[in-house]
């Protein structure tokens, strides 16, 4: 996947989180899986040769997986932590000692984890210009193009950044639930606009409930009223010109 000079980071206001990783340079086991596809899914090794699909299969890092029209993927760490591929998505898993990442390079991703990580557990959701660092955190994000990264919150918060290639920072900008956070730079200029949102896509919506959105986001509707069935009606009568006229009695 190409690299780019300019790095986005959304990252979690908890801070920065180590995971235990098995370290060397070394294939080591899987802290990520594929528990799930619908539709059509392919994942590819570290050497870009297919690997079968199969229950619960491990990804190492390096792995890439790619989702088709209609078709979507679910990535599981240790239970209390999801990620969802949209249709025509595509992410490489990315481990390097103590950092675990999901690496979104087009399309969009789901995440929700339900329980904070321990102190010595990292996850890092990213897209080619964005880190989002999760902790007890929902929302998905999605690479809208090269030079345009979105990033929504039901829960929690994080912290969006634009840097360039020398670690300097050109934007910054605090991301609450309810909000979006529309990333933007062109090699020269760098914006965050940051609003309320309130749609919310299928294939997210189909992976939460209640407990997974902020209750201030939630809405409340208030109780029906009963009305008074009206007492007068209608009737017409012809004017001299023929025009119907209508009056209540």
């Amino acid at each position: 996947m190409k690299k780019k000079h300019i790095f986005v980071y959304c990252i979690a206001v908890a801070a920065v989180f180590c995971m235990a990783a098995c370290g060397g340079g070394k294939k080591t086991a899987a802290s990520m899986h594929l528990v799930r596809t619908e539709g059509a899914v392919q994942v590819d090794d570290e050497k870009g040769k297919s690997v079968e699909i199969m229950e619960n299969l491990g990804l190492y890092s390096g792995y890439g997986v790619i989702t088709r029209a209609a078709s979507y993927g679910w990535i599981n760490l240790d239970d209390v932590k999801l990620a969802k591929m949209d249709q025509e998505s595509e992410v490489e898993i990315v481990k390097e000692d103590k950092l675990l990442e999901i690496n979104v390079s087009s399309g969009s991703l789901f995440f929700n984890v339900t329980e904070p990580l321990a102190e010595d557990e990292t996850m890092n959701i990213r897209t080619s210009t964005m880190f989002v660092g999760i902790r007890g955190t929902c929302g998905w994000v999605e690479t809208e193009t090269e030079d345009v990264m979105n990033a929504y919150l039901l829960k929690g918060q994080v912290e969006c950044t634009i840097v360039d290639e020398k670690g300097n920072i050109l934007a910054s900008a605090m991301l609450d639930a309810g909000q979006t956070a529309r990333m933007e730079y062109d090699g020269k200029d760098a914006s965050i606009t940051v609003e309320k949102f309130s749609d919310i896509p299928d294939f997210v919506a189909e992976e939460i409930d209640d407990d997974d959105i902020d209750p201030s986001l939630l809405e409340t509707t208030p109780p029906e009223t009963e009305t008074e069935p009206e007492s007068e009606t209608e009737t017409e009568e012809e004017s001299d010109d023929g025009d119907v006229i209508y009056f209540g009695l």
